[in-house]
């Protein structure tokens, strides 16, 4: 057998000893049970509005079915996956084993960014895609609130409609500017659909109009904040109107 040959020989002699064994490891951690539930609540700014007992709750599905002592082929971990998704707060969950027998769950949170006030009604948050979440007891999200004078068909998110797909733009564009968020404490939606803004420090009332422009309009309340206030005096007008093109109407 010249030198080549047994080379070959070699090779894949080699390579199907690394298949037998990766085989026999695989088998094996299938048969392993689960040791322990590892759950991850990825930090929201330090909001949290669901635990790790909540989510081993849901996992388990409300203890009637446990999955600690369950082997790997007995783990379905898309189903598990579902499970705790059910939770409105659960953005998006990743459940996998790791080679100690844990079972790994990753749990992305929805970040609600404003909370409708309803007198008929119990309130609900909005996150950043727009999904209606309910008031959770556990944690209060410090938001701005809205509150509409008229009432809307949203029925689980306000990308059904386009007005709501407006708005949702308005309220990711507050949250994302350290400043604005800061400074906007409430919406009130009017009967025809347009926005006042009543800020947190100062008293005047931001005559918004529809939640387009969101560029230009809030360029020029910010020159209204740094340009007009401190000349004119913090107590000066109790309204600015945004609505007119290339226009600040302050009174």
């Amino acid at each position: 057998m010249n030198r080549d040959i047994r080379t070959i020989v070699f090779f894949a002699t080699s390579a199907i000893i690394m298949v037998v064994i990766i085989g026999f490891t695989s088998v094996k951690n299938t048969v392993k049970p689960v040791n322990n539930v590892l759950v991850e609540i990825r930090d929201q700014n330090g909001e949290y509005f669901t635990d790790q007992m909540e989510i081993v709750n849901l996992l388990n599905a409300e203890n009637t079915d446990y999955v600690l002592g369950l082997s790997l082929d007995n783990l379905d971990l898309k189903l598990l996956e579902s499970r705790v998704e059910i939770n409105p707060f659960v953005k998006d969950a990743q459940i996998y084993r790791d080679i100690k027998g844990n079972l790994i769950v990753k749990v992305e949170q929805a970040r609600p960014i404003a909370r409708i006030y309803n007198p008929n009604g119990p309130d609900q948050y909005i996150d950043e895609d727009g999904r209606l979440l309910p008031v959770n007891a556990k944690h209060t999200a410090r938001v701005p609130i809205v509150e509409t004078e008229r009432s809307f068909s949203w029925e689980r998110s306000l990308v059904e409609t386009d007005y709501g797909m407006d708005l949702l733009s308005m309220l990711n564009y507050i949250e994302k500017d350290e400043f604005w968020k800061a400074q906007i404490a409430q919406i009130v939606i009017e009967k025809d659909g347009q926005l006042k803004l009543l800020p947190q420090v100062t008293k005047q009332e931001i005559l918004f109009g529809m939640p387009k422009g969101l560029e230009g309009k809030f360029r020029k309340l910010m020159v209204f904040y740094k340009e007009i206030l401190p000349n004119k005096g913090w107590n000066t007008y109790s309204s600015v109107n945004l609505k007119f093109e290339n226009q600040i109407v302050c009174e």
